[in-house]
Formats: structure tokens, sequence, C-alpha cells
């Protein structure tokens, strides 16, 4: 029998998991281009594959909830304890990551104003488990897989039908701050959502209805014992439609807002009027991600992507030893938490920037690259190796404890060298704390509006005093932070 023939219903959805286990490790690429390419190095295609991770992510989830809400006969699987349990961890973690720190100094001598607030941005995993949060009321209100797949590809359209029109200016402004970025990515208070609902909803939205289908013609067996559909054909049918949907996005993309007439409404003021309403350029150039041509355009791109990994599974030979894209799957938030802390935890603190000289956009290709591969590498690594641990339940529970005590002793004694190191050098500080010109009058320096300095000689002498070390990019960069305090006043 053939695999285009083969049909046996799926015990496990190869392509899924695959598409996830890449999802995180272009993921982990992505944040470090995004944080050590030096600015005008990236090229716009790896700007938009970088973009792919998360609407990966979100859409996988929306499939994955399709196939474990439902159970075989149709009924709904109970969601106390396991998957209340499961999404609430989820969200303390997407919370935790944006807490001032995970130290004492962090949330006292080290914590600012900004930094309280960036507790309530809506970051992407706090937006797949709100989506998922209401994709499980619907599946509960419907009782129905087959009309929950069609009634999910509808919320999908309309998020992103409505999406441009929640993005309008002052849609949301003032509304309670942990609510206020579920709406759109306006700034607001200081506060800038990355991954508000509309239209983020859309993609584990239609990864649900992609779950239904493929509950439909693969999972569910008829009476002769059959799946519906083979596994090829599935994959075939994803790839159809994936191109479809790029075809309609690619299209429509740029026509689907920018086609009107400007008309003047107020002196300088001026209004695209088009089929879509009436729009200011501001709002205009904020809005290319939020429409349906757009999310089209990055979904199909997405099932092209994960049906030819679907493809190349079915037909590569067997290798030894385990498949790291695989535990990357199954481990994705520990490598979503772990490599994000290694990033903006360890590699970004004065410390190790002023030993190695890797601060924000100071490397070139090579150098990036090459760190790139680094990070990743020690991340499959660690997520095989925990997944190694799990299969001995009794020494996993004991690991945790140590790393519960660990979290214990860090959060007491760790932060205190960054206090001390501002302390002994306020010149080099970024953020505003609250003890900076305390420190500058230790040093003799003139007090500053928030503690942080006005002169960028005076940045680069202490940074020289401290051996920092610096390329002309990150100079100029500097210099541009400096001189936009002066114009901020």
């Amino acid at each position: 029998m053939s695999i285009w023939t083969d049909l046996t219903p799926s015990k496990r959805c190869d392509w899924i998991d695959l598409l996830r286990g890449w999802a995180v490790i272009v993921m982990i690429q992505t944040h470090t281009v995004n944080v050590w390419l030096t600015p005008g190095l990236r090229p716009e295609w790896l700007n938009f594959l970088n973009g792919l991770p998360a609407p990966s992510f979100a859409m996988a989830a929306g499939f994955s909830l399709a196939l474990s809400t439902f159970k075989a006969d149709g009924t709904l699987r109970p969601f106390w304890p396991d998957t209340a349990k499961r999404l609430g961890f989820i969200l303390l973690c997407a919370y935790a990551l944006h807490a001032p720190g995970f130290t004492f100094a962090d949330w006292t001598v080290l914590a600012t104003v900004q930094k309280q607030k960036e507790v309530y941005k809506i970051d992407v995993l706090q937006c797949i488990v709100f989506s998922l949060l209401i994709l499980q009321a619907l599946a509960r209100i419907i009782r129905h897989p087959r009309v929950y797949a069609w009634v999910a590809l509808l919320l999908a359209v309309v998020v992103c039908l409505v999406a441009p029109y929640v993005w309008a200016t002052g849609v949301g402004d003032g509304l309670w701050l942990p609510l206020r970025g579920l709406l759109n990515g306006n700034s607001d208070r200081g506060l800038q959502a990355l991954f508000p609902l509309f239209p983020w909803l859309a993609f584990p939205a239609f990864g649900s209805f992609l779950g239904g289908l493929y509950r439909w013609g693969r999972t569910e067996a008829g009476e002769d014992g059959l799946a519906r559909l083979s596994e090829a054909k599935w994959l075939a049918g994803l790839a159809v439609l994936g191109f479809a949907c790029w075809l309609f996005g690619s299209t429509y993309q740029k026509a689907w807002l920018w086609q009107g007439t400007w008309i003047q409404t107020a002196p300088g003021t001026w209004l695209l009027k088009g089929p879509m309403g009436a729009w200011t350029w501001n709002e205009l150039t904020t809005l290319h991600n939020t429409t349906l041509p757009s999310v089209l355009n990055r979904l199909g791109w997405i099932l092209m992507g994960g049906a030819a990994l679907g493809a190349i599974e079915k037909l590569r030979p067997r290798l030894p030893g385990p498949n790291l894209v695989v535990a990357a799957s199954h481990e994705s938030l520990l490598l979503y938490m772990l490599h994000l802390n290694m990033i903006f935890g360890v590699m970004l603190t004065p410390f190790f920037v002023g030993l190695t000289g890797w601060d924000w956009g100071t490397l070139g290709w090579t150098g990036t690259l090459l760190l790139a591969a680094a990070l990743i590498a020690i991340n499959l690594w660690a997520c095989q190796a925990w997944r190694n641990v799990r299969e001995t339940p009794l020494l996993m529970r004991r690991l945790q404890r140590y790393a519960v005590s660990v979290l214990a002793v860090w959060f007491c004694i760790g932060g205190w060298w960054t206090f001390r190191h501002f302390l002994r050098s306020p010149e080099l500080a970024k953020e505003p704390y609250v003890f900076l010109n305390a420190a500058r009058a230790r040093k003799g320096l003139a007090a500053t509006p928030d503690g942080l300095c006005r002169d960028p000689e005076e940045y680069f002498r202490e940074a020289e005093l401290q051996k920092v070390k610096l390329s002309p990019e990150a100079r100029t960069e500097i210099t541009r932070l400096i001189q936009s305090r002066k114009e901020s006043r």
C-alpha cells in the first residue's frame, strides 16, 4: 500500500509537530538577529521569515485544541483540572517574562515605572492563552466538533475584518491596563502590545478549523476502520489551501486599504477614503499586518511550509538518535523561556556586555550567525536532556524542587551587582533608576531630570574607563539615544 492510499487513521500529527519545532528554532534565530545584528544589515525577506514563528505557534495551538478538546465520540473532555492548569501555568510564565525581574533587587532599587507597566504587555504567550480560552468557551457552547470547526473559521475571518477598525486612533485608550493590549498595538501610557487579539486571534481560530478538518479526514475511523483521507492526500490539500491563501493575500494585501481618494478634512489633515473606510496616513502605516489579506498571506506560507515538512518526514530515511525538532516541539515552552532568559536575562546584562562587548546591534553577519547557532545548540541540548529526565519521574520531581530552591536563593542575592555597577557608573544606565542622581552627585556630575546622562562624551568616557567595547555602529546608536533624551525634555 502506498502512502497516497494508506487510510490508517492518524494517531499523531507529524507535520504540526515539525512546524512547531522549527518555529521555536527559527524564533531563537529571530531574537538573536534582532538583538545583535548591526541595524541596516537585515534583508526584508529575513524580516518576513522572522515574522512567521509567532503565527505558526498560534495556529498550531488552535489546531491541537480542536483535536484534544473533543473525544473520539465527539463529546467534550473536561476543562478542569488538566487543561485549566496547563493554560494557567503558561499564562504565569507569560507574565513572569515581563515582570521587572526575578530578584528582590529588580522589584526595588532596579524597578522603574515603565518596567512595572511592562508586566501588562500582551506578548505571544498571553495572546495564545487568551485565544485558547475563547476557543475553549466556544467549543463548550457549540459542543459539536464539525460545527465548532466552521464557527472557528467564521471567527477567524470576522476578527480579520474587524481588526483595522479596532486599530483606529484612540480605540481602547485609557482602558484598564491589563486589558488594554488585548485590543490593538497602538501605544498607550508608554505601553504597546506586541500580539493583540485583533488580528492574532485569527491564527489559532484558523488552526482550530484546520484541526477540525484533520479530525474529520484523518483521525475519525468509519465502520471499516479506515480514515477518509490518507496523510499524503491531506498534505497535498494543505499545500493547495496554503497556496490559495498566499495568492489571495499577496494579491490584495496592498490594495485592501491603500485604495480610494485622499480628502482634506482640515488644514494639514488628510484621509484616504475607500471601500474599507477612511484612514489617516499614520493609521494606514500601522494597519499593514492587521488585514485579512495580510493574515492569509502569512497563513499561506505557514501551511505550505507545514505541508512540505510533513512530506519530507514521510519520505526521508530514518536516522538514528532522537529527533531534536520533534523534541523542540514537545518542549516548546521550555525552549521559549530558556532562550529569552539567556538572551535578555544574562547576555544583555551590563556585566556580560562589559566582558564581551556584545551590546545591541554590535555584531556583523558572521558573529550573529555563530551566536545564533550556539544558542540553538545549547537550547536543543537542554531540551533533549530534560526529555531524558522526564523518563524518570522521581528524578524530575527532585530536580524541580532543587530548581525552586535555586530560584529562591537567586531572588535574594541576584541583581545586586547590577545595582552596584550603575551606582559606580550612572552614566552608562539606560533605565531611569531612582538612585541615579544620587550616584551622579557622588561623582560630582550634574543632576538630570531622570538621572540618565545627556552628554554622549560623558557616556563614552565612562565606557572606556570600565573597558566596555563599543563598535562604531554602537557608538552611533548610543549617541542617537542620548540625543533623543535631550529632545524629549
